[in-house]
């Protein structure tokens, strides 16, 4: 991925990565704009030979170019983002992008899944 994606447009494109078995190899990390429970916020899915060549911010981050470029910084790895949304699809099979933000926002602060209501 090469863009900035919407929360709809990376939940889209990281499951279907995982749903066709090569998640793993494709995506290592999603890095954020925003905050994640926004409509405004932006995420970049980063490819894993992206990280093999990382820059360093001026916080002293590493960040893929398009990344530092971008002005986002890490949120979670790919696996746990996807393994997120899986749980929280397996709650709530209907679940709304709000409910996917509330999820991640959960489990980047709590480094745990949410707890069904």
């Amino acid at each position: 991925m090469s863009e900035l994606l919407t929360l709809p447009d990376a939940i889209d494109a990281i499951t279907s990565a995982f749903d066709e078995g090569d998640g793993w190899d494709r995506y290592a990390w999603v890095y954020i704009r925003g905050d994640i429970t926004s409509p405004d916020c932006r995420l970049y899915l980063s490819h894993v030979a992206d990280e093999d060549d990382a820059l360093i911010d001026d916080n002293g981050e590493a960040l893929p170019a398009a990344a530092a470029r971008y002005r986002v910084h890490h949120f979670l790895e790919a696996a746990d983002f996807v393994e997120v949304l899986f749980v929280q699809r397996r709650r709530k099979a209907d679940s709304s992008t709000a409910d996917f933000a509330r999820a991640l926002d959960h489990y980047r602060r709590h480094d745990a899944f949410l707890n069904p209501l």
